[in-house]
């Protein structure tokens, strides 16, 4: 069964970051790969960059969103491929063979949405991160740059825009509790880029997941993830932590 991906790209006023996610996905080595960027209206350079790489752009727009969730739902509007990923400005792919990996992987399973391991940088080094395995909790189980997503299921439950931070996160939940199939891929996906946003405000974040948990889950698993919830932001407050 041939599988052909599709890679979005989300960016705004970040030329330097987006330079380093189109390089990545040029570097890749598996063929059939459908490229769409979706810019905010950037006035530092990155449309002019978008327009000197259109050769290995599929589609591309510019224009003003309504945050990254709705830029986002723009690009799975553009989709035609069999699985999509959500490669925003500044993420990376772990090597060139990514893809060629996943669609190996990906050949004969039934999953909904496959995610593998991802990379962060510590003292110089990059650290495999593994990823757990498919379970519900107070915050996404693995990156969501690492998770490739059949297109038919984002066309019918696209992010939820009242949340501008976690929809991502309200996404898988609600594919968990409609029991869609995840697949776990042993091997790094991405490289987290620490500089987005959920990572650089995230108490908002943190806040966001409360309001995700609220309208997903119910009963004591509820009250008990909003209790860990709570404890981390209280913690972090205490520490001068934003």
């Amino acid at each position: 069964m041939k599988n052909k991906f599709t890679i979005i790209t989300v960016v705004f006023n970040n030329r330097a970051g987006f330079e380093k996610t189109l390089n990545s996905v040029v570097s890749q080595d598996f063929p059939d790969v459908e490229y769409i960027v979706i810019d905010g209206g950037s006035t530092d350079g990155t449309v002019e960059m978008i327009k000197q790489n259109e050769i290995h752009i599929t589609e591309w727009i510019s224009e003003k969103d309504n945050g990254i969730y709705n830029a986002m739902n723009k690009g799975i509007s553009r989709a035609t491929g069999d699985w999509v990923c959500f490669l925003n400005g500044g993420d990376v792919f772990a090597d060139s063979k990514v893809l060629s990996k996943v669609a190996q992987a990906v050949e004969n399973t039934n999953a909904k949405i496959v995610y593998g391991n991802h990379l962060m940088e510590k003292n110089g080094k990059k650290i495999e991160i593994i990823a757990k395995e498919p379970c519900n909790l107070h915050h996404i189980w693995f990156c969501h740059q690492s998770a490739f997503v059949r297109l038919p299921l984002l066309q019918r439950i696209r992010f939820d825009e009242n949340h501008k931070l976690s929809a991502d996160f309200k996404f898988f939940k609600q594919c968990y509790y409609e029991k869609c199939r995840f697949l776990h891929l042993h091997f790094p996906v991405a490289v987290f880029d620490k500089s987005g946003i959920s990572n650089t405000e995230r108490n908002k974040g943190l806040r966001d997941n409360m309001a995700v948990v609220k309208s997903t889950d119910k009963g004591f698993v509820k009250w008990k993830f909003l209790l860990k919830l709570w404890f981390v932001i209280t913690w972090r407050k205490i520490n001068g932590e934003n």
